[in-house]
């Protein structure tokens, strides 16, 4: 099972279309675990699809906020942002999903009509799902703070060698690479992309060991930085 949301979206969705309720049946599954599969990853794809909307969204409000502060006088009437979000919103399900499709994994390959071909059709060869370790799902935890005029980044290394932090501030859209870093402060000690503006500067982070990239992405925190 993929550790990215975006991969696992891509995983369970393809599981559960060759999951076919014939197929589930032969398994050993119900029509209902079949049903609630379809339900779960309805919903999770548009968790999907929410975080990418909001994420946008976000990005318009800021630009949005920085105009409306310190645009100059008499530009043109710039558009209030509007949140939209493609889709109908699924019914919801019980929070929990990657643990019930784990269960379902587990009760496919303890049935006796299971094979590795069946195994290679829904994905699910390999290690078994349960097995999975607290690396593939550890996380950074970011906290940010103005210091002596520089933003501060402070987080726990755990058993991890550091973090990739990656930033985006002011009109930028995506996310860039700002340091690899192996201590538990960083300084941003970058100047205002323009000068005597206020900027947003927004920071996540994934760990690593060695050269490989381990865990989730953290949570997006985001820092105020001043006029100078």
């Amino acid at each position: 099972m993929p550790n990215g949301n975006a991969q696992r979206g891509t995983w369970l969705s393809k599981f559960n279309i060759m999951l076919t309720l014939e197929l589930a049946i032969k398994l050993g599954l119900t029509a209902a675990e079949k049903t609630a599969l379809i339900a779960d990853t309805g919903v999770f794809l548009y968790s999907l699809i929410l975080t990418d909307a909001s994420k946008a969204f976000e990005h318009q409000c800021v630009t949005f906020e920085l105009s409306m502060r310190n645009g100059p006088v008499g530009t043109k009437v710039i558009e209030i942002p509007v949140l939209t979000v493609i889709g109908e919103a699924p019914e919801p399900v019980a929070a929990g999903i990657f643990s019930r499709v784990r269960e379902l994994v587990r009760k496919i390959k303890l049935s006796a009509s299971y094979t590795e071909d069946i195994g290679q059709i829904l994905g699910i060869i390999g290690a078994e799902p349960e097995a999975k370790s607290a690396q593939d799902e550890s996380m950074p935890i970011l906290a940010g703070k103005m210091v002596a005029g520089n933003v501060q980044i402070k987080y726990t290394r755990g058993e991890n060698d550091g973090i990739k932090l990656e930033c985006r501030r002011g009109t930028e859209t995506n996310f860039t690479l700002l340091d690899k870093i192996n201590k538990p402060t960083y300084s941003d000690k970058r100047p205002n992309m323009l000068p005597g503006q206020a900027e947003k500067r927004e920071y996540r982070a994934w760990f690593f060991k060695g050269d490989e990239v381990v865990g989730q992405v953290s949570a997006v925190i985001a820092v105020a930085v001043p006029a100078v």
